[in-house]
């Protein structure tokens, strides 16, 4: 599984998602503002509603774009057993009884899971709690919280 086979997996989920949310926000916005969603008396809000969920939708739209600007930003390096991990590093996490995940350390779009060859692979950033576990960590790496080695850093 090569590290740059995920990033364009990651990048092309992130763009998908951007066009989405940014199509359903701006057909979503139009709905809000056509003459059929006009209040009818004081306490029809449909429109009103229609506008907040629209600037939602264009905020989820803005916010993976910019997680797939930061992730084109990323050096890609590879890490070996004498580097810590860092921002781009692929980690290989056991969890017990043969439970093995990968997770790419990410500066944005914490959460996702792509597929490549196969495997799953999740992004972290150093926010979340395992990404700040994480961080620094090397292969061999006992964690106490989760309970967990760290099996490679690539």
């Amino acid at each position: 599984m090569q590290k740059s086979d995920i990033i364009d997996a990651v990048l092309q989920e992130l763009r998908r998602e951007f066009e989405q949310r940014r199509l359903i926000a701006k057909n979503t916005r139009a709905g809000g503002n056509d003459a059929e969603s006009k209040a009818e008396d004081k306490y029809d809000t449909r429109s009103t509603e229609e506008n907040y969920l629209a600037d939602g939708l264009a905020k989820q739209a803005a916010a993976a774009g910019e997680a797939a600007a930061a992730i084109e930003k990323m050096p890609l390096r590879e890490f070996g057993p004498e580097y810590p991990a860092d921002l781009g590093a692929l980690v290989q996490v056991d969890f017990g009884d043969d439970d093995r995940e990968w997770f790419l350390l990410v500066p944005a779009g914490g959460g996702m899971e792509v597929e490549v060859e196969g495997m799953p692979v999740t992004l972290l950033n150093p926010e979340s709690p395992l990404g700040r576990v994480l961080m620094g960590s090397r292969a061999g790496d006992a964690l106490s919280q989760p309970r967990a080695t760290v099996v490679a850093v690539r």
